[in-house]
């Protein structure tokens, strides 16, 4: 999971708009962050580690400036975890970011190789670049757009996985494309002197006017002169990750057109009738005990209002989160999970104590965060502790973004059964939402949504045969 935007305008410089932009979208990723902007004599690239606000300083962006560009923020998952994006080839003079997973990017490398072109860096970007230069160079087309869209084409049925690319052309424009399943988000708008792209709305809904899709296999070429052309180059079933409305975009979002607020809620009402028409329901329905329903913050909160109000119970925040130290799920190892878990997320003792506490979150992925929050409310006096999750059972490895690329990773690598799980993380109960329930809840067809990682199928190949 990653962050990305781009801009062209006809008449202003955009690095301030990207510069505001990647601070929108800094939740999808914290480790890097870069900005690649044509000024159409020369590029400007600043990259390097750390959160947006650490990486761009005023005298950084007041010294670059261009009516053109691309920024990133990096969450990375497997390889090339301390390369920053975008990245810029001279050759062709095309600079890079995206945000995906590419599966096959070992043996796109390799193919590359066999041709004397080398990737500098572990980052699948630099490959999609690379690859995308080799075809843009060869081609026989004579106008930039033409030969854009051959390249795309072409890389489009080489590449496996997820990438939703923005790339800059410099001197002539912006290409965007997305692959043919869609798997990660990519939106766009235009104004009277802009067009812009990113991974979520609210990145851009400030300086573009109506909102729209990058459609499953498009590519869009825009110039200086703001001429823009679409073409569908190789479309397939829409596969969009669930994970998007459940976890990774902001609530003030759309993906796919849908509110991720409101798919959230009805996540939240589903649960809620989980909870309803369970053995839990008919003990605590006549306890004298007082039931109090909490999120996990933040994401998981539009959840809980909904949830609260369904079942008849008040909503407390009985958690208190570092607003400073950024999504514990992303972070890069598992001992920095459980710090931050033991430092940064308090209890509110004389909210929780003697009650019977309902926690609502998004996810259980390995269930650290998990078992430390409920550890912490029982050390406050709470006398249960029953967990609700909006995602049903993560049960297989996510190959395209998502942080937990092994089996192993996952709390339910022994078992699935909500009971075990509850024993491992040392709740009272475990009730997860389920497979059958959540496309209905994201107002997604079933046949749309990628649900590998739930034991579904993968949307893609994991491997086949290169040629170039």
């Amino acid at each position: 999971m990653c962050g990305v935007i781009g801009i062209i305008s006809i008449s202003k410089n955009v690095t301030y708009d990207l510069y505001n932009g990647l601070l929108d979208l800094q939740h999808r990723g914290q480790d890097t962050a870069g900005m690649l902007i044509d000024d159409q004599n020369s590029i400007h690239l600043v990259k390097n580690q750390g959160r947006v606000a650490e990486v761009f300083h005023q005298d950084t962006l007041s010294s670059i400036h261009g009516k053109c560009g691309v920024a990133q923020v990096r969450y990375p998952t497997t390889r090339g975890k301390h390369d920053p994006q975008p990245f810029y080839n001279s050759s062709g003079g095309i600079g890079l970011a995206h945000n995906g997973h590419i599966l096959n990017e070992v043996d796109v490398r390799k193919a590359l190789e066999e041709k004397r072109i080398y990737c500098d860096s572990d980052c699948d970007a630099e490959t999609i670049l690379n690859l995308f230069s080799y075809y843009f160079n060869q081609s026989n087309q004579r106008s930039v757009k033409e030969k854009c869209f051959e390249s795309v084409s072409k890389i489009m049925d080489i590449l496996l996985g997820s990438y939703s690319v923005i790339a800059v052309i410099r001197g002539e424009g912006m290409l965007v494309f997305r692959d043919p399943h869609g798997i990660r988000p990519l939106v766009y708008g235009k104004s009277k002197d802009c067009w812009a792209f990113a991974s979520e709305s609210v990145a851009i809904e400030s300086i573009v006017d109506d909102i729209q899709n990058v459609k499953c296999g498009e590519a869009i070429f825009i110039d200086y002169k703001l001429q823009a052309e679409s073409r569908i180059i190789n479309a397939k079933q829409p596969q969009h990750c669930m994970f998007e409305w459940i976890y990774f975009s902001r609530a003030t979002s759309k993906i796919e057109g849908i509110s991720v607020n409101r798919a959230r809620g009805n996540l939240g009402k589903r649960l809620a009738d989980l909870y309803l028409e369970s053995p839990l329901y008919e003990r605590l329905k006549n306890s004298n005990d007082k039931i109090i329903v909490s999120p996990i913050p933040e994401t998981s909160r539009p959840a809980t209002v909904v949830f609260a109000e369904r079942i008849g119970c008040e909503y407390k925040d009985v958690l208190e989160k570092n607003r400073f130290i950024g999504r514990i799920f992303i972070k890069p190892n598992e001992t920095i999970r459980q710090h931050e878990v033991a430092a940064n997320v308090r209890a509110i003792e004389d909210v929780v104590k003697d009650k019977i506490v309902f926690l609502v979150d998004d996810s259980i992925v390995r269930g650290t965060t998990s078992k430390g929050i409920i550890q912490k409310i029982r050390n406050r006096g709470a006398k249960e502790v029953h967990l609700f999750s909006t995602c049903p059972p993560l049960i297989n490895p996510c190959h395209y973004g998502v942080n937990f690329p092994t089996k192993e990773e996952l709390i339910t690598f022994t078992s699935s059964d909500p009971k075990e799980i509850a024993k491992l993380i040392q709740a009272d109960s475990v009730t997860y939402m389920t497979v059958e329930k959540l496309p209905i809840c994201l107002r997604i067809p079933t046949e749309e949504l990628c649900t590998a990682c739930l034991g579904g199928e993968n949307p893609t190949p994991l491997s086949q045969k290169i040629e170039l």
